[in-house]
């Protein structure tokens, strides 16, 4: 009956809206594909889609949530810095939200001008994570190492579900590193393992481990890839075991101080897949790393994680390792055409889920994650500044509106 519901509320979002005529679905797909420059009706039917799609998920009991304990870290806010251009791109752009932090205050705090779109973005929107959440994963295992469930990065991967396969015997710090051999089981569009037609996140971990009985790794160079990510997830799962709940409540809680909840949509089973039934709907075969966050948490994990950093603590030692350790980074191509729609091709190393050594910010430890249609974080180390994008679109140029600012501290006028 919801389902029936939910259609319905749908369908009458398309024919009564204002914008209807212009609407542009893109074929039906669920997420705007990146190279999409959409108009306010599009952007509005989308944000509508990714409610249905968090409701839905919910409902199939497909999300893992941590709750904010009321302890929310609460900031320091100036009147917002002059900049016609950060403001143009919430009146009329894609940028659906842009935070400038300086040493403690946010001093510019912008939502899409309101009206712009059928719901107005609010403090409690839940944007995806998307990539990001790759380096909120990397965060949550260096908790895990310096709460004893992962011995070190560079721990062998001893892990009875992936016995037989290219990850099992690996050490940890390749799959950090996106470095795990891994090229010739996961297609192209690194959604898909070989052998399957879906989406991996559409089939648990046991049927994964099944698919990939007999691989060995090949070579180490990078190989970007979301599928990875979620082995990672699940990896803190099962040496976390009954303490999962625990650590991720210490990080969201406790660290990271939510002021909502998170949530991450878990992988889902069908009854066609092959299942290996001593693993079949267990924790370690569910986890993902697709979070759902507000702007503000974007922030505030933003802000622990340079904290972590900055007063070396255990966990920002994993940091300060990852960084040492990070690997050449096979996209970095500053002057192709359209770099500057991507902030991962300003980065010249990646280490640990994160990028690192921006051009133009030579000796200057960043730190930086990005996610589809420009999720994404920068934060400048030694002078406390961190900017967070939350867009619909890429076509937005990250050098003006992120590296810049952190470059210099102002933003654009």
């Amino acid at each position: 009956m919801k389902k029936v519901l939910f259609f319905i509320i749908f369908i009458l979002f398309l024919t009564n809206s204002s914008y209807s005529e212009k609407i542009n679905t893109h074929g039906g797909v669920n997420e705007l594909p990146e190279s999409a420059r959409p108009n306010d009706a599009t952007i509005s039917h989308f944000e509508f889609q990714k409610k249905i799609f968090i409701k839905q998920r919910r409902r199939e009991g497909r999300l893992y949530t941590v709750p904010p304990k009321g302890n929310a870290k609460k900031f320091t806010y100036e009147k917002n810095i002059s900049s016609s251009k950060v403001d143009k791109q919430l009146s009329e752009g894609y940028l659906l939200s842009y935070l400038f932090y300086d040493n403690g205050v946010i001093k510019y705090d912008g939502k899409a001008k309101k009206g712009r779109f059928e719901e107005d973005i609010t403090d409690k929107t839940l944007f995806y994570t998307h990539s990001t959440g790759k380096s909120i994963t990397s965060y949550i295992v260096g908790h895990a190492i310096c709460d004893g469930y992962i011995s070190s990065i560079d721990e062998i991967i001893d892990w009875p579900l992936m016995e037989n396969t290219l990850y099992h015997g690996q050490p940890l710090r390749n799959l950090l590193n996106m470095a795990a051999g891994d090229k010739h089981v996961v297609d192209k569009r690194s959604t898909r393992f070989m052998g399957s037609f879906e989406h991996h996140r559409d089939m648990g971990l046991d049927t994964i481990a099944l698919l990939l009985r007999g691989t060995k790794a090949k070579g180490n160079k990078n190989f970007y890839n979301n599928a990875l990510a979620d082995i990672i997830a699940n990896y803190i799962v099962f040496k976390s075991g009954k303490d999962y709940d625990k650590l991720m409540k210490k990080v969201f809680q406790d660290k990271i101080k939510i002021g909502n909840e998170i949530a991450y949509e878990k992988h889902g089973q069908t009854i066609n897949h092959q299942k290996i039934a001593k693993y079949n709907g267990s924790p370690q075969t569910l986890a993902s790393y697709s979070y759902f966050m507000t702007r503000l948490d974007f922030l505030r994990f933003a802000e622990a994680m340079m904290k972590d950093y900055q007063n070396e603590t255990c966990v920002g030692n994993y940091l300060r390792e990852s960084q040492q350790q990070a690997i050449k980074w096979f996209k970095y191509r500053p002057t192709k055409k359209n770099a500057q729609w991507y902030l991962h091709n300003y980065s010249k190393k990646y280490g640990s889920q994160f990028y690192f050594d921006f051009k133009g910010l030579k000796k200057r430890n960043i730190i930086g994650t990005e996610g589809y249609n420009g999720q994404n974080i920068l934060i400048d180390l030694d002078n406390s500044r961190i900017v967070v994008t939350n867009s619909a679109a890429t076509g937005w140029n990250v050098k003006t509106y992120m590296l810049n600012v952190i470059k210099k501290g102002k933003l654009p006028k």
